[in-house]
């Protein structure tokens, strides 16, 4: 065959063939470039898209403080973008911070102290007036105006020297309220408004600060108490008849001062803190003979607070820049299970709900860091509490952690009505737009401001009014 003949299983000519396979090549080549083309222009908008959220999620968490409804809408606008870790973060703790009453001290030097009752309706605060008692349910009632809560229903007062620790029973019925002076009064709360001094524990008779009380516990039932004092002691009450305590121990639990306590439900476990750089677990079966069970092995720096589950398996140990996570499924063998990762800051204070499942921590930043310890091993962040201060003393969560109280020494005692904290987390996007939707806007000015030089028509600009609806960003 010569050049002319037809290629071997085609119709065509080869000298035809040819400009038919450069075509077909050509188209090929073109698809492909287009396909390189589009997707560097999808991958160039991806790229925009992130940075324009984090621009956002930026100036949103600047502005919480000064304009908390400008940092929910730039929050949303920046979720609405881009969703991920840290944008979702940033707009949930600054829904948080709208569920935040703050309950101003009545004392000049701030709350020292705080204490909750289970169902979260009693609180115990401390200052130099003394131990306030608070009914907190018209301040989580967000339908209830400011000037309409109620104030202190009583304050406790007796200790001869400044209070040092205050507790409250899981029923919100009786109160400890350990001074300075070494000693420990017992009150009963049954009226709140008219509580009644029942006892007094005594403590050790030392001379100067040396018997001063340091950390009070309490169990469940209300039945069994342990105070701690800065010789390192520990001292385990009976108080089935309150108005008749009976000492039933004493013990030298920390070559120095003891900083923290904390009893399982029932009484049969305890975990103290001290100075001299330990955390020790107690065997309580037999209350008048504590038996030492296991020393925690910590980092370096001392334990500033413990906290422990009703059932006595889970603790928390803050330490000056970190928190753990323990189980004492054997109480002689304590189990490291997880490090919570927090910004470098000293954690003041740890509470913790009975079931163990929801932690908070709080210190020299003025945050409380709120945490999901279900699973132990894989602690999640559920949100940072933020306050207007710039130090947080104590802490303190309600059973179901719908409650949490923190308390400052410039603030005063903040309320936290987390009832729809589950849901937030859940779906920050869903809390704020599912009900209202529309009325979170940005205005062209803002936008320029906020998100720099991005177009903003590519996220969906609302042509009658001018603004961009951020429920509705493409």
């Amino acid at each position: 065959m010569n050049d002319t003949a037809e290629a071997q299983g085609c119709g065509l000519p080869l000298g035809r063939m040819l400009p038919v396979v450069l075509a077909a090549s050509l188209v090929v080549c073109l698809v492909v470039m287009g396909s390189v083309v589009w997707r560097e222009q999808e991958r160039a908008s991806a790229q925009e898209r992130v940075a324009v959220a984090r621009r956002l999620a930026l100036h949103a968490a600047e502005l919480r403080d000064d304009d908390p409804a400008k940092a929910r809408d730039l929050g949303l606008a920046a979720v609405k973008i881009h969703a991920d870790e840290q944008t979702r973060a940033g707009l949930i703790d600054t829904l948080v911070m709208w569920r935040r009453t703050d309950v101003y001290s009545l004392a000049s030097s701030g709350v020292d102290g705080v204490a909750l009752s289970g169902d979260g309706r009693i609180a115990l605060t401390g200052d130099a007036d003394g131990v306030g008692v608070w009914d907190l349910r018209t301040w989580l009632d967000p339908e209830i105006a400011f000037t309409d809560k109620a104030d202190r229903l009583a304050v406790l007062t007796g200790n001869k020297k400044d209070v040092s620790a205050l507790v409250l029973s899981f029923d919100g019925r009786t109160a400890l309220i350990g001074g300075d002076d070494g000693t420990t009064i017992v009150w009963d709360l049954t009226d709140p408004a008219h509580p009644a001094r029942l006892a007094t524990l005594p403590g050790e008779p030392k001379d100067d600060f040396a018997n001063s009380v340091r950390a009070v516990a309490l169990t469940r039932d209300a039945r069994i108490a342990m105070t701690a004092d800065f010789s390192g002691n520990i001292i385990v009450w009976d108080l089935a008849n309150p108005s008749h305590p009976v000492r039933l121990s004493i013990t030298k639990a920390h070559r120095s001062y003891v900083r923290d306590v904390t009893l399982s439900a029932d009484g049969r476990t305890a975990v103290t803190s001290g100075e001299d750089y330990s955390v020790i677990v107690w065997d309580l079966a037999d209350p008048v003979r504590p038996v030492k069970r296991a020393d925690l092995s910590l980092p370096a720096g001392f334990a500033e607070a413990t906290a422990m589950s009703a059932d006595g398996r889970t603790i928390v140990v803050a330490n000056p820049n970190q928190a753990d996570v323990w189980r004492l499924d054997d109480r002689t063998h304590p189990a490291h299970t997880a490090m919570l990762a927090l910004p470098p800051t000293d954690m003041y204070d740890v509470a913790l709900t009975p079931d163990g499942k929801t932690a908070l921590m709080a210190g020299g930043s003025g945050t409380g860091f709120l945490w999901n310890l279900s699973d132990p091993a894989r602690p999640v962040r559920l949100a940072n509490l933020k306050g207007y201060t710039h130090e947080i003393n104590s802490v303190a969560l309600g059973a179901d952690g719908r409650v949490a109280l923190m308390t400052s020494p410039d603030r005063g005692l903040s309320v936290w009505n987390l009832a729809d904290l589950r849901e937030i987390v859940a779906d920050p996007v869903e809390t704020l737009c599912g009900s209202m939707p529309g009325r979170e806007t940005i205005s062209r000015a803002e936008w320029t401001r906020f998100a720099g030089d991005a177009d903003w028509s590519d996220y969906g600009e609302d042509p009658i009014t001018g603004n961009l609806p951020v429920c509705f960003i493409r």
